[in-house]
C-alpha cells in the first residue's frame, strides 16, 4: 500500500521525490526499478525488471533502510532523493541500471537533493542543466557520491551561478570518481562546517562563472577534509581553493593545471598540509600560501612552469608568481621542503616573503627546502595532460615518506617501489623511495 500514487503526486505538482511513504510490507525485495523508456513501465506496478516504474518519484517512496532503486535510460526531470535514512549496515543506494544511461534533474532546481539524510549512496547518475547545484547535500553524515556526471548547473550570469556538487554542513561522507565540469560555479563546493569528508579521485574542469574570475575546480571553506588524488583543470579560477573557514585540511597526490589563477590557492586558513601533489602550468603562482595563513606545511610537490605562461584561454597573467609562493605572513609559520621546482623560461621560482630566480638562492637567503630539488622533472606527456615520471626524473626516490599526509599508494593507486637506478640517499622517512608529486614512478624493468 502507498502513502500516495506517482499520478497523484503529479497532478498536485510534486517534482522532488522525497516523498514520505509507508513503504512496502515486505523486505523480501529491496531492489526496485526505473525506466521510462520500457513499454512495459507503470508507476502502479512493483518495480521489478521486467515491469519497472516510469518515474523515480515512484520507486523512492518505496525505499526502506537497505534497499536500492536503479534508474534505467531515459531523461528524468525529477529531483532525485530519498525519504529515509540508511544504517551503517543497511545503506540506501541510488544508482545507474546497470548498462543503462540515466540523466537526471534537466531544468529542476537540483538533480539530487538530500538534506538531513544519513548512510545513502547516489551513484553513476549524469546530473545535467539544474538551476542551483547538481547535486546538493545538507546535514546528516556518511553520504557517498560515487562515480556521477555533473554539468551544466545555474547559468554564467550573475545572481545565477551554480556550483556542480555542494556539501554544506555534512560530515564523515565520501565524494569520488565524479567528473564536474562545464558548471557556472565551483565543480565541487565544501562550505557550512561540512567536516570529516573525503573528496578522493574527481575530475573538475572547465567550470566557469563568465562574467568574473571566481569558479575553482574544488573549493573548500569548510575544516578537516582530505583531498586525495584529484585532477583539477581549465578552471576559470584556482584548480584548487582553500579559503576563510578552510582550516586544516590536507591535499595530497591531487594533480591540477592550466587553471586560470593558482593550482593550490591558501587564503586566511591555518593548518593546511600540501603533500605530494603535482602543479602545472597555472595562470599564477603553482602553490600560493597568502594572507594570515599559517602553520602550514607544503612537502613532496612538484610545481612547474607556474605564472610564466598564459595559461586558461591563453590569458595572459600579471597577479602573483612563483612555482611555489609563500607570501604575506605565512613564511613565520610555514614549513617547505623535498620540492621539485622547474622553470623552462626564465621568470619567479620560488617566493618566500621575497622573490627568488633559483631555489639556491632561496635555500640561502632563508634556510628552508634543504631537500628540495630544481630540475626538469620528465613528465610522460605534459601536453597530453599526463604528468607520470620517466626514467631520469630528479622526482624519483627523493620524498619524505614520514610526513603526515604522505600516502603509501600514488594517484593512480599504483605502490611506492624502489628504482635501483637511483641511489636511496636523497628520501626521508621509513621508505627511502617514495617519489616526489602525485605518481610514483614504475620500473618497467620490475614487471
Amino acid at each position: 500500500m502507498r502513502a500516495m500514487s506517482a499520478t497523484a503526486c503529479l497532478a498536485a505538482g510534486v517534482a522532488t521525490v522525497q516523498l514520505v511513504g509507508i513503504g512496502r510490507a515486505s523486505a523480501a525485495a529491496p531492489r526496485l526499478y526505473v525506466d521510462e523508456t520500457m513499454s512495459t513501465c507503470s508507476d502502479s506496478g512493483d518495480g521489478t525488471a521486467r515491469a519497472p516504474f516510469c518515474t523515480i518519484a515512484a520507486a523512492v517512496s518505496e525505499l526502506e533502510p537497505g534497499g536500492t532503486v536503479y534508474i534505467g535510460a531515459g531523461t528524468y526531470r525529477e529531483t532525485v532523493g530519498t525519504p529515509v535514512s540508511g544504517t551503517a549496515s543497511a545503506r540506501v543506494k541510488i544508482t545507474a541500471w546497470p548498462g543503462r544511461q540515466p540523466t537526471v534533474g534537466t531544468g529542476m532546481a537540483n538533480g539530487v537533493l538530500l538534506s538531513s539524510r544519513s548512510y545513502v549512496t547516489v551513484s553513476h547518475l549524469i546530473v545535467s542543466g539544474t538551476t542551483s547545484a547538481g547535486i546538493s547535500v545538507s546535514g546528516g553524515s556518511n553520504i557517498s557520491i560515487i562515480g556521477n556526471e555533473v554539468t551544466g548547473a545555474g547559468q554564467p550570469v550573475s545572481g545565477k551561478t551554480a556550483p556542480g556538487i555542494r556539501l554544506s554542513g555534512t560530515s564523515n561522507g565520501v565524494v569520488k570518481k565524479n567528473d564536474t565540469h562545464h558548471n557556472s560555479d565551483h565543480g565541487i563546493l565544501l562550505t557550512g562546517g561540512t567536516t570529516g569528508m573525503t573528496i578522493s579521485d574527481n575530475v573538475s574542469s572547465f567550470n566557469a562563472e563568465g562574467y568574473q574570475r571566481n569558479a575553482a575546480g574544488i573549493d573548500v571553506v569548510a575544516p578537516g577534509n582530505m583531498l586525495i588524488g584529484n585532477v583539477t583543470h581549465d578552471n576559470e579560477d584556482s584548480g584548487i581553493n582553500f579559503y576563510p573557514g578552510g582550516n586544516n585540511n590536507l591535499a595530497a597526490n591531487n594533480v591540477t593545471y592550466n587553471n586560470g589563477d593558482h593550482g593550490i590557492d591558501d587564503l586566511n586558513v591555518s593548518g593546511g598540509r600540501l603533500i605530494g601533489n603535482t602543479v602545472y602550468h597555472n595562470c599564477t603562482s603553482g602553490i600560493n600560501v597568502e594572507g594570515t595563513s599559517g602553520n602550514y606545511t607544503v612537502e613532496n610537490n612538484i610545481a612547474v612552469d607556474n605564472a610564466v605562461y598564459p595559461a586558461y584561454h591563453g590569458i595572459a597573467c600579471s597577479r602573483r608568481a612563483g612555482n611555489i609562493g609563500i607570501w604575506d605572513s605565512a613564511p613565520a609559520t610555514t614549513t617547505v621542503d623535498h620540492n621539485l621546482v622547474y622553470l623552462s623560461t626564465p621568470g619567479t621560482m620560488y617566493v618566500f616573503k621575497s622573490s627568488y630566480d633559483s631555489l639556491a638562492t632561496m635555500k640561502g637567503a632563508t634556510g628552508q627546502e634543504k631537500h628540495g630539488v630544481q630540475g626538469h622533472p620528465r613528465f610522460t606527456h605534459k601536453a597530453g595532460g599526463d604528468f607520470t615520471l620517466r626514467a631520469g626524473s630528479p622526482a624519483i626516490d627523493r620524498a619524505n615518506s614520514g610526513i603526515t599526509g604522505e600516502q603509501s599508494v600514488d594517484a593512480a593507486g599504483n605502490p611506492r617501489v624502489d628504482d635501483p637506478q637511483v641511489p636511496n640517499t636523497r628520501a626521508e622517512g621509513p621508505r627511502t623511495y617514495d617519489d616526489l608529486g602525485a605518481f610514483e614512478y614504475q620500473n618497467p624493468r620490475r614487471r
